[in-house]
């Protein structure tokens, strides 16, 4: 049975009629198959949980892994106010939906459904608007993370950024829209818009923070 991919997994994958599935665009661990249906490889989950109670991505994966799982048998897991989505191998459902109850002390209540109940990618990421000099990957670093220049090319240099999946150490490389910027220990950003000059030459970007 296959298990899931990180993004650099799947980049070294050679067979053109593999089909890399995460269970909604844009997701970034994937399952290759070549037959389907897909809902035979891969499998979706919703954890309900009161509204006035936070969770975030790594309270969730915690409590899954606390289970005794295998990080390789969970896809992405997608957050939002009172629910969050677990994408998984079809062979895990059963197990996580009886066994979890709890991500810390906040209870959860957890049902299959069906993949295409599944959210977008874009429902779970906050815009941030900020402007730029220019498109450089150190430019777009300090403004996408609130650092200054300086404090970018210090991250660049010590090979914790990402972009696109793939470690980038030149903060000379030009971002387009629809990149993902990933630093590790602050987070990461996906480039949804870029627009015209303000007035002082500046450049309009709007990021999609990863909540």
């Amino acid at each position: 049975m296959n298990n899931f991919l990180t993004p650099a997994q799947a980049a070294q994958e050679r067979n053109p009629n593999l089909i890399f599935d995460g269970g909604f665009a844009e997701a970034e661990r994937v399952v290759a198959y070549t037959d389907g249906p897909r809902e035979k490889h891969i499998a979706a989950i919703r954890l309900s949980f009161r509204p006035q109670d936070e969770l975030a991505h790594r309270d969730i994966l915690g409590a899954v892994l606390g289970l005794g799982l295998d990080r390789r048998v969970l896809g992405d897991i997608l957050v939002q106010q009172g629910d969050a989505y677990l994408v998984c191998l079809p062979h895990v459902v059963a197990f996580i939906c009886e066994n979890l109850a709890k991500a810390g002390r906040i209870g959860l209540r957890a049902e299959q459904i069906a993949l295409d109940e599944l959210p977008t990618l874009h429902k779970n990421l906050r815009e941030q608007r900020g402007t730029v000099a220019s498109l450089r990957l150190d430019g777009m670093i300090a403004e996408a993370f609130n650092c200054s220049r300086g404090a970018a090319e210090e991250l660049l240099r010590q090979g914790l950024v990402r972009l696109n999946h793939e470690e980038c150490c030149k903060g000379t490389r030009l971002v387009h829209e629809g990149d993902l910027i990933a630093v590790r220990g602050k987070g990461r950003v996906k480039v949804l818009e870029i627009g015209g000059e303000t007035r002082k030459g500046r450049t309009w970007v709007v990021f999609g923070v990863f909540e």
